[in-house]
């Protein structure tokens, strides 16, 4: 897979081609080919974080398990905290939506711990003024390590509409 070419993939597309990929050297060149062309911060945290799984898994061979100190569970699985998820969320929401982000209303873990939510605010119309702009709320759903799974249009209203900001989100 040393032929992947990361800007023909979305940020999410791209963390998931790269679950495959255990060489350090071609995960490098992968990072290259994304500095030099499309150099998005999102691409190359993903391919940062993939390569540090890589070089940690080459350090922790034999290695039972690990703390939660470094982030991981006990099954070895990365854990994303919530500035991981925040930026994931602002790298990835006007991707995935198709339309620019405007601001991130809320993070939260979910009920059991393991998964997050976030509540997103997305420019879905321009207009002057700026107030009368048409914006839409979502809610995106992430896996424990920080991958999107699912989202959905919660509500749309004018940014002007101040009802909106005094009340607190329930649809989470």
């Amino acid at each position: 897979m040393a032929d992947l070419d990361p800007s023909e993939h979305t940020i999410d597309e791209l963390r998931d081609e790269l679950e495959s990929i255990d060489d350090p050297d071609t995960l490098e060149a992968i990072r290259e080919s994304e500095s030099e062309n499309e150099n998005r911060t999102g691409a190359l945290d993903a391919i940062d974080e993939r390569l540090d799984a890589v070089e940690d898994d080459d350090d922790d061979d034999d290695a039972s398990g690990s703390s939660d100190a470094d982030g991981t569970d006990v099954s070895g699985n990365v854990s994303a905290g919530i500035v991981e998820v925040r930026n994931h969320v602002r790298d990835a929401a006007a991707d995935l939506i198709g339309r620019p982000l405007d601001s991130i209303v809320e993070i939260e873990r979910d009920g059991d711990g393991d998964d997050w939510r976030a509540l997103v605010e997305i420019v879905e119309r321009r207009s002057v003024p700026d107030t009368q702009d048409i914006l839409g709320r979502y809610a995106i759903q992430l896996d424990g390590g920080g991958t999107i799974t699912g989202y959905r249009r919660l509500d749309r209203y004018r940014r002007g509409d101040t009802r909106r900001d005094e009340e607190p989100s329930q649809a989470l």
